[in-house]
């Protein structure tokens, strides 16, 4: 801590929320589910922020620097859409799984070194179980 005699006061430095100032340096940047639900949503119109503007060509086309996760999201897109075909099923697979997540598996586990319930068997049953176990080397 520093010299200040109020607490308060020292922490307030620090402290995220004050007025004017990014305490992130930028903020932490958009995930590709999010920029994939925005190119979903957006219905085939996209629009640029004039930060990512580059140039503006005498022929009215324009030059942009697409983030890289805008880039990964669209060729998804692109993926999907091109038609049937294996990669049109997984990109549209993966789309879902973003904007879904993934569907939860039911996973069985049996642990082998469990003891097992002897007490539904019957006592000859039980005898030939213990034999076996010695045949085996199990005791």
């Amino acid at each position: 801590m520093g010299n200040n005699e109020n607490i308060a006061e020292d922490g307030k430095r620090t402290r995220f929320g004050q007025k004017g100032i990014d305490n992130t340096k930028g903020g932490r940047k958009p995930s590709i589910r999010k920029q994939l639900k925005e190119l979903l949503l957006q219905d085939g119109r996209l629009k640029i922020p004039k930060e990512q503007v580059l140039d503006i060509n005498p022929d009215g086309s324009i030059v942009i620097r697409v983030p890289t996760e805008m880039q990964l999201a669209m060729k998804l897109k692109q993926i999907a859409l091109s038609g049937s075909g294996v990669n049109a099923s997984r990109g549209i697979k993966m789309i879902m799984e973003q904007i879904d997540g993934k569907p939860k598996q039911e996973i069985e586990q049996t642990n082998i070194n469990s003891v097992p319930d002897f007490s539904r068997l019957t006592d000859k049953e039980f005898i030939l179980y213990s034999k076996l176990q010695e045949k085996l080397g199990i005791y």
